[in-house]
């Protein structure tokens, strides 16, 4: 399968990289790094303005599978909105199937309350769960051409190890009996391409967790 990664540089997208290429998947990466920082043999390394819509269809038209690990600057966390409306317009263009990374702030922990809402989300953090959030609720829920999936991490996520233990769910957040929500960057790589190979949330998010 040829799998287009997004971002393949930062740190969940080095994660998705390494774990796809440990599939034997066909890689192309759209980063700003170049092939000696993966330290992969025969993948393909485009550069692309994450906006361009003509640019990025071109680039994914001979493509399975898009994943985005697309992180915006902190300081302006309305370019994951931007970014969105055009990789799904690039998808679209292209034909091709998109998983999208979002965030956890967006997940339910109760029937009323998502996680963004609570009083123990982090301020540092607010900005950009609530534009993945308006990502997910304005652009990906109201898709109904375009083949996409939106993964959210747990609340805490963390450079870790590769246990393959871990747990899926749809809208509301994973915990474990002590109330604690978090995956390694690592299992949840493992869990975006146990979608790409067996897709069970089409047109749907999904969470990953312990």
């Amino acid at each position: 399968m040829k799998v287009t990664i997004i971002g393949a540089g930062g740190n969940i997208g080095q994660r998705i990289t390494k774990e796809a290429a440990t599939r034997n998947h066909e890689l192309q990466l759209v980063t700003s790094k170049d092939s000696r920082f993966f330290g992969l043999n025969n993948v393909s390394i485009e550069k692309a303005d994450i906006f361009d819509v003509n640019t990025l269809a071109e680039i994914f038209k001979s493509s399975d599978v898009v994943i985005s690990a697309y992180a915006p600057p902190l300081e302006n966390t309305d370019l994951i909105i931007d970014a969105s409306k055009a990789l799904v317009a690039a998808a679209k263009k292209a034909n091709v199937r998109l998983i999208a990374v979002g965030g956890a702030g967006s997940l339910k922990v109760s029937e009323d309350l998502l996680l963004v809402d609570t009083p123990e989300f982090p301020a540092a953090y607010k900005a950009v769960a609530v534009s993945h959030q308006k990502a997910l609720e304005n652009i990906y829920l109201k898709e109904s051409v375009l083949n996409w999936t939106n993964v959210s991490p747990s609340a805490y996520i963390f450079e870790g190890e590769r246990t393959n233990k871990f747990r899926v769910a749809g809208d509301y957040l994973l915990a474990n009996d002590k109330g604690e929500s978090s995956i390694s960057m690592e299992d949840f790589a493992v869990g975006i391409m146990n979608e790409v190979e067996k897709p069970a949330y089409s047109k749907k998010r999904f969470t990953i967790g312990y």
